[in-house]
C-alpha cells in the first residue's frame, strides 16, 4: 500500500485539547495516529513509538530551527531548538549542578530545610490551598536556589514561566504577547547579570554560577537564554506534578496506605508524571521524509510529539486513565527521550520522592481531598490542577 499525505482533522478544537486531551488523544491512537488537527495547525504523533521515535531518531527528526516564536520569546536561540554539536556544547555547561556530590553535600539538606519550612506555614489542621500556599512557594524556593537567581518575588518567577511560554507558543507572531515576553526577558536579563556578579565573587554548584565560572564560559547571551530554558521549562511544570501525585494519593487512600507503610514514594511520583505529564506535547521537526502507519510525513514539517498520548497508550498500558502506583512497570515519556531528555529529571525524583512527599505525609498522615470540590486540570502543551484543596488533620 502506497503512502497518503497526513490526514486533517477539523472536529477536534483547542477547548477540547485544553479541557479533556485524554478522550481526544484516545481516539486519535485508535482512528488516526498521524493527524494534522486544524486548530492549532500542527501535526501530532500520538503512539508511543512514534513519540519516542521523534525523540531518538537524528535522521529523521530534529529539534533545530531559529525561525520559532520561541526565539523572539527567550531572546534567543535557545539550547532547545539545537541539535548536535551546538546543542551538546551548552547542554553540557549546565550538567555540573546535577550531579549527585551536588545532592550529597549541598542540595539535599538544603531542600529539606525549605520543605520543612513551607510545611510549617500551613495551618495544622482545616482547609487549605495546596496550589498556592504550599506547592508555588516551595518550588520558587527550591528553583531560585539550584538556579542561582533571586526574583523579586515567588510570584515573579511564575510570571517570567508563563510569559516564556505565552510567548514561545505565539504562532501568528503577535506583538502583544510578545510585549509581554519582552518585559520579562528584560527582568530576567537584569536578574541574571546582577546575579553573575555575586556568583563570580562565591562560586556555588547553582546553574548560573556553573555556567558564569566555567573556565571556557558560553556567551552571555547564551547563559542568558538557556537559564531561561530552565525557568520556562521548570517553574510550572515542578509545581504542576507535585500538585499532581499529591492529588493522585489522596483521591486513593489505598495507594497513600502503601507508600507510607512501604516508603515506596519512588512509585507514586513516577506514576503522577505519567498520569499527567506536566508538558504534554513537544514539537520537532521533519529533517528527512519518512513515512509513519502508511502516513507520509515531508521534510521540513513541524510535528508534535504528544508525550502524554503516550503515556496512555494501551500497547503499554492498561486502564491508563486510572493513577495507579501498582501498576506494571513501563517507561513513562515525561522527561522526553534522546538528546534533548530533561537533565533535571534525577534531581527532581530525588526532591519529590526522597523529600516532599514523605514530609508532608509524615506532618500530615491524615490529610483528605476536600470533599465536594472536583479539582479541574487545565492545558494543552503543559497541564496541572488548577488548584487542589485539601483537608488537614
Amino acid at each position: 500500500m502506497s503512502a497518503i499525505d497526513v490526514p486533517i482533522d477539523e472536529t477536534i478544537s483547542f477547548e477540547m485539547l485544553d479541557r479533556d486531551p485524554a478522550s481526544v488523544y484516545q481516539r486519535l491512537r485508535r482512528e488516526c495516529p498521524v493527524v494534522h488537527v486544524k486548530a492549532i495547525n500542527r501535526i501530532l504523533l500520538t503512539k508511543a513509538d512514534h513519540v519516542y521515535q521523534a525523540k531518538t531518531d537524528m535522521v529523521h527528526f530534529g529539534s533545530e530551527d531559529d525561525q520559532t516564536p520561541m526565539q523572539r520569546a527567550f531572546g534567543g536561540h535557545t539550547l532547545m531548538r539545537k541539535d548536535g554539536a551546538a546543542h551538546l556544547t551548552e547542554r553540557s555547561a549546565m550538567v555540573e549542578t546535577f550531579k549527585v556530590n551536588h545532592w550529597v553535600c549541598d542540595w539535599k539538606a538544603r531542600f529539606e530545610q525549605f520543605t520543612d519550612e513551607a510545611l510549617g506555614k500551613l495551618p495544622a489542621s482545616g482547609d487549605v490551598e495546596l496550589r498556592d500556599q504550599f506547592a508555588a512557594p516551595l518550588v520558587a524556593r527550591i528553583l531560585n536556589d539550584l538556579l542561582g537567581i533571586a526574583p523579586e518575588s515567588d510570584a515573579q518567577l511564575f510570571d517570567w514561566a508563563k510569559s516564556l511560554i505565552t510567548g514561545a507558543m505565539n504562532a501568528s507572531f503577535d506583538e502583544k504577547v510578545f510585549a509581554t515576553s519582552d518585559k520579562a526577558n528584560a527582568e530576567m536579563d537584569a536578574c541574571f547579570d546582577g546575579m553573575i556578579e555575586r556568583h563570580r565573587a562565591q562560586p556555588n554548584p547553582s546553574v548560573l554560577s556553573v555556567m558564569a565560572n566555567a573556565a571556557d564560559p558560553l556567551p552571555l547571551s547564551q547563559i542568558r537564554t538557556n537559564m531561561k530554558i530552565c525557568i520556562g521549562g521548570a517553574a510550572i511544570e515542578m509545581r504542576d506534578a507535585l500538585l499532581t501525585v499529591l492529588h493522585g494519593l489522596l483521591q486513593h487512600p489505598d495507594q497513600l496506605a502503601a507508600c507510607q507503610h512501604g516508603g515506596r514514594w519512588d512509585l507514586a511520583c513516577e506514576e503522577g508524571l505519567r498520569w499527567v505529564a506536566p508538558i504534554q506535547a513537544s514539537p520537532r521537526i521533519v529533517k528527512k521524509e519518512i513515512v509513519l502507519d502508511g502516513v507520509r510525513l515531508p521534510a521540513g514539517e513541524t510535528i508534535m510529539a504528544v508525550q502524554a498520548s503516550a503515556n496512555y497508550d494501551e500497547d503499554y498500558w492498561q486502564r491508563p486513565e486510572q493513577f495507579n502506583i501498582h501498576r506494571p512497570f513501563a517507561a513513562h515519556q515525561s522527561f522526553g527521550a534522546g538528546p534533548h531528555r530533561c537533565m533535571g529529571e534525577n534531581i527532581y525524583r530525588r526532591i519529590m520522592a526522597g523529600i516532599v512527599l514523605p514530609k508532608f505525609f509524615a506532618r500530615f498522615p491524615h490529610a483528605k481531598s476536600a470533599s465536594d470540590i472536583n479539582v479541574e486540570f487545565r492545558g494543552f502543551a503543559f497541564r496541572g490542577p488548577t488548584s487542589l484543596p485539601v483537608s488537614l488533620s
